[in-house]
């Protein structure tokens, strides 16, 4: 028998990775648009598709509003967080494997780029590359989720 906190964590779960993979495939096409308009060595416009990822959680945060309200709920606040946290993660995992497979296989010159630019004041080969992608993504997402669902908190809290 299907417990609520199964019901919960799968429901959790499946929002999480639904909009987690929808951030990725729009990260994939920002990705494919700057290129195109030969703006992708330019790093603020490729730290720009951070807000994807930023606006996959506030969807998949209102659709888990949505899954609760529907059962006269309040949202709860450890699942809005974990959903941040995997929108993120799976988002900026995809993306950043996008972006190495198509760095080594497909465009060789824009591994060298990757690796010649400087970041965070040093310059970084290529796996780390992708690894700050992740960890700046994972960033992105868990601190949306923390923030919306301080928003959402109706208890009262500190500022009652």
């Amino acid at each position: 028998m299907e417990t609520i906190a199964t019901r919960s964590t799968s429901s959790t779960q499946g929002i999480g990775v639904r909009y987690g993979i929808l951030s990725a495939v729009v990260m994939i096409i920002y990705f494919f648009v700057i290129n195109a308009i030969g703006l992708q060595d330019s790093e603020l416009v490729r730290f720009g598709s951070n807000i994807f990822i930023l606006g996959a959680v506030v969807l998949a945060i209102a659709s888990l509003k949505k899954h609760y309200d529907g059962r006269n709920r309040q949202t709860p606040y450890l699942p809005g967080l974990a959903i941040g946290f995997l929108v993120g993660l799976i988002g900026s995992a995809l993306y950043a494997a996008f972006i190495l497979l198509h760095a080594i296989f497909l465009d060789p010159e824009y591994a060298g780029v990757l690796e010649t630019q400087d970041y965070y004041g040093v310059q970084l080969p290529l796996m780390m590359v992708a690894g700050s992608v992740v960890i700046l993504g994972t960033a992105v997402g868990a601190m949306t989720g923390y923030v919306l669902m301080m928003a959402f908190d109706k208890s009262g809290g500190a500022y009652k």
